[in-house]
């Protein structure tokens, strides 16, 4: 009897013990989870300036997007600040903002009235918008979904007609019905026109380069980097060594600051070539030469690709469908005289001489031929 009440004594004194071990373990942890809830909120409040006597002008979201935008901003968004510092220490990104050595970033931030503990909240904030990315923005309307409307208001005009007959002034339901049936036609027609065409396409590029800078600002011509352009079918995406040859030198962006001309840096010293997106695409059944028009043909860049110069993100302006070429090559004279090529067209020759003819076109040297860009 005095045993098991020994032994009872034991385990009521060891639950006691752990007990309290066990609540304040819990409460721990729930302390925690709550303070990261806090801290995540706040540096999310401290990224948009949501915080009085942080910021004197510009807060960190008013530079660096966190939805995605069709304008061009120089700065990174913030899934990019995030994606870059997410593996690397706090200090490091504490010293970043704190102590930024960019011309561009040391004049904005001075603004900033940050302590190391704000930063630690903001990149906190950071490394969770990292998982998530930009917000995307919302179609205005879906043609798709405005087509099958269409069509519901059709079918309810027929049946109105034949049965339902609810609608007494049968002409309201003729003009409704026309009307719905020439939207879905022209529906029909523009999705069946751009077809495989991009007109307006604008894609995001990996580095944000500019041609104004670069071919208005700099006046560097457009074959220093588009190096076959006089030779081959391709222009040429430049490889990251010719962009080297400047930025050996030049580490810092008067608009962009170092972050994205870091990343020409990277693609340098680690040999992994920069992913451009190609933004003028033909179709694969049809044949185009550069050479044939750079060289030959005398066509200026801006003929095909609009101002470019003025362009910081570059945009598809024609919408190179094969009207858009026929109508070039029937229109555009050529450089006939003191022309190499041209030499092999003696007849035409003969008719300029003669003035039977007062231009040369494309159209008259085989340029509106089916088999010259399809064979």
């Amino acid at each position: 009897m005095r045993r098991i009440s020994s032994l009872s004594f034991s385990l009521a004194f060891l639950l006691i013990s752990i007990l309290p071990i066990s609540d304040a373990k819990g409460s721990e942890e729930e302390h925690d989870s709550h303070s990261s809830v806090e801290g995540l909120m706040r540096g999310e409040r401290l990224f948009y300036g949501l915080i009085d006597g942080k910021f004197e002008s510009k807060a960190c979201a008013d530079c660096h997007n966190t939805v995605e935008i069709d304008t061009f901003n120089w700065n990174p968004n913030a899934w990019e600040i995030a994606h870059q510092y997410k593996e690397r220490s706090l200090e490091e990104f504490q010293r970043a903002v704190l102590n930024p050595t960019g011309t561009t970033m040391s004049k904005m931030h001075l603004t900033f009235h940050l302590n190391e503990s704000d930063v630690e909240l903001i990149k906190l904030f950071l490394d969770n918008f990292e998982e998530h990315g930009l917000t995307k923005r919302k179609p205005v309307i879906n043609k798709i979904f405005l087509f099958i409307l269409l069509g519901v208001v059709l079918t309810w005009v027929i049946l109105d007609i034949f049965f339902f007959k609810k609608v007494k002034r049968r002409y309201i339901l003729g003009i409704i019905f026309i009307i719905a049936l020439s939207w879905q036609a022209k529906l029909l027609y523009e999705a069946g026109t751009s077809l495989g065409r991009q007109e307006n396409y604008e894609p995001d590029q990996p580095v944000k380069f500019s041609h104004v800078v670069h071919a208005f600002d700099m006046q560097i011509d457009c074959q220093y980097c588009h190096t076959t352009v006089t030779s081959s079918k391709h222009a040429g995406i430049p490889d990251v060594n010719i962009c080297w040859n400047c930025h050996s030198i030049v580490r810092e962006g008067s608009h962009s600051g170092k972050h994205q001309i870091n990343k020409v840096v990277e693609a340098w010293e680690s040999g992994v070539p920069i992913q451009w997106v190609k933004v003028h695409n033909l179709q694969d059944h049809v044949f185009f030469s550069h050479a044939q028009h750079v060289t030959v043909g005398k066509v200026d860049c801006g003929t095909c690709h609009g101002y470019i110069e003025g362009m910081d993100r570059v945009r598809q302006v024609g919408d190179l469908s094969m009207g858009w070429c026929i109508n070039c090559h029937r229109d555009t004279e050529v450089q006939f005289f003191d022309n190499e090529f041209y030499s092999q067209y003696k007849e035409l020759h003969k008719k300029m001489k003669s003035g039977e003819i007062e231009r040369v076109t494309a159209e008259l040297t085989g340029g509106t031929e089916c088999s010259k860009c399809h064979y």
